[in-house]
């Protein structure tokens, strides 16, 4: 078993070295680092090391890697990072809020460490309670905040976002036994947001919400101003203006293996069923997370076999990204900027009609690379792409604001 281990372990350092010569930063997404595990290996699989999944097998070498699960980005998602030297897992795991670390220093760590490894937490920093949620929805201008489970799913999702951002900014303010930051969200007069903390005496988190108010008003707002000569700052996600346009004239790479092998459940099933031949297509819907999975290695498995039906498949998104170019050319506000916690880099959403001009199915995300071109990374269906873009801003673009509907 130790020999397997090592043949793991070095397969997994060749991986790392396969990403870097990508230009693929670390922390690398747990899915992306299977394609280039594979890339090394062609017979690789987590079985073949007596694992069902990756994780749980990369957890098995945790001397190698390192596994974080990132939960402040929607949907939550792993990512790994190749432990070249000792000194790298007590950087992570002071940014993460080790439990070892003195809870007194908390604050300071979380407001001072860099979140290119890991974007930092809202629940390793405060308590809040749930009544607040209702209050800061009814503070605020209205919007589609919740989901059938949970009335205040993409308000909570938006405020972690705010919050990781800020701290990475050095934005969230301390004054004694308060702190404070900006939500970035307006009140129906457009007055700004406050979230206002107190110490928790409890002990962790280090701090609990004591009220989300508008500056001036009320007992919290008062207290605010009374406190803070110099009110907390805006996240602010440009360091260059231009980053909010989309350059038409740049070329998109895609990465047809991921967004179509590892996000058929995120694909129409009237397109798979157009394409397909032979091959049972199913929907995704009321599956668990273990049959979605192994419905992606089928799909995997039939396309690798069946040339014809890829290609099908990428001429169909080809098709969409044309008419998704086309749209941004008549109206710039098509493609919406969003924010990617996780490495601190803004990406741009495209909406990609894939069965109908008429319907977006879903938007294809890409990033603005050093060349100026665009490399497409994945799909997300709307309600994400929705959730995640309204960290900048609420959008304006019809078609995603008809997702929110």
């Amino acid at each position: 078993m130790s020999s397997d281990l090592n043949s793991l372990k070095q397969t997994i350092s060749q991986a790392f070295s396969l990403a870097r010569s990508a230009d693929v930063e670390q922390p690398i997404d747990l899915a992306r680092l299977g394609t280039f595990l594979v890339q090394v290996d062609e017979t690789f699989s987590p079985h073949k090391y007596g694992a069902e999944k990756l994780r749980p097998l990369l957890e098995k070498v945790s001397d190698v890697v390192q596994v974080v699960k990132d939960d402040s980005i929607y949907p939550p998602r792993y990512f790994v990072t190749h432990l070249t030297s000792g000194a790298e897992r007590p950087v992570i795991a002071t940014i993460l809020g080790d439990s070892n670390a003195s809870k007194a220093s908390a604050p300071i760590t979380l407001m001072r460490q860099s979140t290119q490894t890991s974007p930092a937490k809202l629940n390793e920093f405060a308590f809040i309670h749930s009544d607040k949620w209702t209050r800061l929805a009814e503070l605020a201008r209205p919007e589609p905040w919740g989901d059938d489970k949970d009335p205040h799913f993409y308000l909570k999702n938006y405020v972690r976002h705010t919050y990781s951002r800020l701290v990475y900014e050095d934005k969230v303010k301390v004054c004694g036994e308060m702190a404070a930051f900006n939500t970035g969200l307006v009140d129906r007069r457009f007055q700004p947001v406050y979230a206002l903390l107190k110490t928790n005496e409890r002990g962790a988190p280090p701090w609990f919400l004591d009220s989300f108010c508008v500056a001036g008003e009320n007992f919290a707002g008062k207290q605010l101003v009374k406190i803070f000569r110099e009110l907390p700052e805006a996240a602010y996600y440009f360091n260059n203006p231009a980053d909010i346009f989309f350059d038409v004239n740049a070329q998109i790479y895609t990465d047809w293996e991921h967004i179509i092998e590892e996000n058929i459940d995120r694909i129409p099933v009237e397109l798979l069923k157009r394409t397909t031949q032979d091959f049972n297509v199913k929907s995704c819907n009321g599956m668990t997370e273990e049959e979605i999975d192994e419905y992606k290695d089928e799909v995997a498995a039939y396309l690798k076999k069946d040339d014809f039906a890829y290609r099908m498949i990428m001429d169909a998104f080809r098709r969409a990204m044309d008419l998704a170019l086309k749209k941004v050319r008549w109206n710039y506000k098509t493609a919406i900027p969003v924010y990617y916690s996780s490495r601190n880099k803004l990406h741009m959403l495209l909406p990609l009609c894939l069965i109908s001009e008429e319907r977006v199915d879903v938007a294809l995300v890409v990033e603005r690379t050093d060349s100026g071109n665009y490399q497409a990374h994945t799909i997300y269906p709307l309600e994400w792409a929705y959730t995640n873009s309204r960290l900048i801003a609420r959008p304006e673009s019809e078609w995603l604001r008809a997702s929110a509907k």
